[in-house]
């Protein structure tokens, strides 16, 4: 079974390392990154399945990772995380490649059933528990 791999990008280091707390005790190996940089290079490194993925990164926008980690590879799926509910920045990023998003605080039952959702039309399954 392979171990699905999650790259948790929000510039606010506290969210971050909640949401990997959460996606840790459901047996997914995680990574966090709190820059735009920062996330590149981990993706770069570690290849992950999916990554969660705020709008805004401080003075970075995450639709530009978006860009560079569709650009690195189409595969990796993809969820934004936002703190507002903008329309036009959710319709843009979804153009760009999106698979889904959230709207912050999230509730972490939508944020389990979103990546169960996303990990099966990759056609993984790597969790143990359910």
């Amino acid at each position: 079974m392979e171990i699905i791999k999650i790259l948790v990008v929000d510039d606010e280091e506290e969210i971050c390392e909640l949401t990997r707390s959460f996606l840790r005790k459901r047996k997914y190996c995680t990574f966090g990154a709190t820059s735009a940089d920062e996330a590149m290079q981990l993706v770069e490194k570690e290849k992950p399945h999916l990554v969660l993925l705020d709008i805004r990164l401080g003075e970075a926008s995450g639709i530009d990772v978006l860009k560079k980690i569709k650009g690195f590879d189409r595969a990796i799926k993809a969820i934004m995380v936002t703190a507002l509910n903008d329309q036009e920045n959710i319709d843009h990023a979804r153009s760009l490649g999106a698979d889904g998003y959230i709207i912050k605080p999230f509730v972490t039952d939508y944020l389990d059933k979103e990546l169960i959702k996303q990990i099966a039309q990759l056609g993984l399954q790597g969790k143990d528990n359910r």
